[in-house]
């Protein structure tokens, strides 16, 4: 096998001739854009064998891209910008079209839409882009994929730029997300990722680890994190997720952490006020 993050996959669409000279807007497309990415997602994980899945996170990425090329190039112009003219226009770095801006958009709808695996919805959308970052990552880990591209895609997807300190690893073919006790006490500002549930959980499960006892992680949560019996329920959410990397082969660095998840998500169920 070839050694770096080398091309894996080869994508196929199917081209038809666009019959009519159709003229959109912005807002109207932005909803149509949705509606196709979701309708292109659920189809894809209906087909999909649940025990031995044949579509990873990329290729979702890659189909909402998909769907949204499907939905813009219908059109031949969009708020007067001709299609064709764009799709040939010389890229200038650092700038990107309205087009683009469209087609990146079609991304975070499909980054939003796929929430993770016995992750409740409502939850799920409650947390900030950076929060659902990190925890796609980690399922990113759990379905075998460590390529840094698909991590840099995920970022992309979910409009975050600035997550280089979350990697533990950013080896080529061997990228992943940091763990609880990697994180450590960093990364524990009053904003952004630091100030979040997420965060907040990880150092909890630390402090769960360090201390022996999950009670000191309850402890940390109820002290240090505002709005505490509000976040309750989210926070043993999170926690769960967590717990759940246990038992994968090939993520034997989450054992520990994972296990004390467990049980201080277990310790948070049973807090009183």
């Amino acid at each position: 096998m070839k050694k770096g993050n080398f091309v894996q996959g080869t994508v196929l669409l199917i081209l038809r001739k666009r019959l009519d000279d159709l003229d959109a807007f912005d807002d109207e497309l932005i909803p149509e854009i949705e509606d196709a990415v979701k309708d292109q997602l659920d189809h894809m994980t209906t087909i999909d064998d649940q025990d031995h899945p044949n579509f990873g996170d990329t290729d979702y990425q890659l189909a909402a891209y998909a769907a949204a090329l499907r939905v813009l190039t219908q059109y031949s112009e969009i708020e007067g910008i001709n299609i064709e003219n764009e799709l040939y226009r010389e890229k200038q770095k650092g700038v990107k079209s309205q087009f683009e801006k469209l087609i990146d958009q079609a991304v975070e709808i499909a980054c939003n839409h796929l929430v993770p695996d016995g992750f409740d919805e409502t939850h799920w959308k409650n947390l900030s882009a950076d929060e659902r970052l990190y925890l796609k990552g980690l399922e990113l880990e759990k379905h075998g994929e460590l390529r840094a591209g698909a991590y840099q895609e995920l970022a992309k997807g979910f409009g975050v730029r600035e997550y280089q300190f979350m990697y533990a690893k950013t080896k080529a073919n061997a990228v992943r997300f940091k763990t609880a006790r990697e994180f450590g006490r960093s990364n524990l500002k009053d904003h952004g990722f630091d100030a979040s549930i997420v965060r907040h959980a990880l150092f909890a499960v630390h402090e769960t680890i360090k201390q022996e006892s999950a009670q000191q992680g309850v402890n940390y949560l109820k002290t240090e994190l505002k709005g505490f019996w509000n976040d309750r329920k989210k926070l043993i959410e999170v926690l769960r997720f967590l717990s759940r990397l246990e038992h994968i082969d090939h993520m034997d660095h989450w054992e520990t952490d994972a296990e004390a998840a467990s049980t201080l998500a277990g310790a948070l169920e049973n807090t009183n006020g």
